[in-house]
């Protein structure tokens, strides 16, 4: 389904017809349909991707904390990290490097682990005596879709889903009835997320990379059905 279809249904969907809509014009539903997909991707994991990543010689006075974004700006996640000959770069977390090596920010050496911290931040130990090149297979954002015949990146049988998202998302201004009569939309947006993300979960074990997606079933459904309810106007009492 392209770009084009998919505006076309949403836009019907909120009563603005096939074309021309007024009040909900192309732009926000494109930008509804974009969010859609980076969140769906950002559940699930779906996307990867390999790139060489260079590593600069340690400076003197320097951590070796990278902000990935400014490397590779589709970033989400690391998934596996290897040297150019193959040889996995471990993950850890900071505690543990600190525990093993308490000078490990300031002592140059062969980089051996990594950890992360906040969205996009990679530390190494050990910052690498000369620029090093490391393999970085990555959980990537979806290219944004712009012209009407671009297709979602997301797998075809779940675009549908997208389509409904963008109507929920759409109708949350609104509020009230509206809004809480889209939110079946959303929980299939959910239920459709949930199935995909098993799949990834599953093969990103097969592949032993340190990330796999959310568990989504996890995901309390219940405080949904009670925002319905909470939106449902209260009945006058009899009499």
């Amino acid at each position: 389904m392209n770009l084009g279809t998919m505006q076309g249904q949403v836009s019907q969907r909120l009563n603005e017809g096939q074309t021309t809509p007024t009040y909900y014009p192309t732009a926000e539903i494109t930008n509804r349909l974009n969010e859609a997909e980076r969140f769906f991707i950002l559940l699930t994991l779906g996307l990867e991707i390999t790139s060489p990543w260079t590593v600069p010689a340690y400076v003197p006075g320097t951590l070796p904390f990278f902000h990935m974004l400014g490397t590779f700006p589709d970033w989400i996640v690391p998934l596996r990290i290897a040297s150019v000959a193959g040889a996995k770069i471990r993950p850890a977390r900071g505690e543990e490097l600190f525990g093993l090596d308490p000078q490990w920010v300031n002592l140059p050496g062969a980089i051996q682990r990594y950890m992360t911290a906040g969205t996009d931040l990679v530390g190494l130990s050990y910052p690498p005596k000369a620029a090093t090149v490391l393999n970085v297979t990555y959980a990537r954002a979806p290219v944004p879709l712009v012209g009407v015949a671009d297709v979602p990146e997301a797998p075809a049988e779940y675009h549908p889903q997208l389509v409904g998202y963008a109507i929920n998302a759409i109708r949350e201004v609104e509020g009230g009835q509206e809004f809480e009569k889209t939110l079946p939309l959303f929980g299939n947006f959910i239920k459709a997320a949930t199935l995909y993300g098993n799949y990834v979960r599953s093969r990103n074990r097969g592949s032993q990379y340190d990330k796999v997606p959310f568990e989504l079933e996890k995901f309390d459904m219940s405080q949904l059905l009670k925002l319905r309810k909470d939106l449902m106007p209260s009945r006058p009492p009899n009499g």
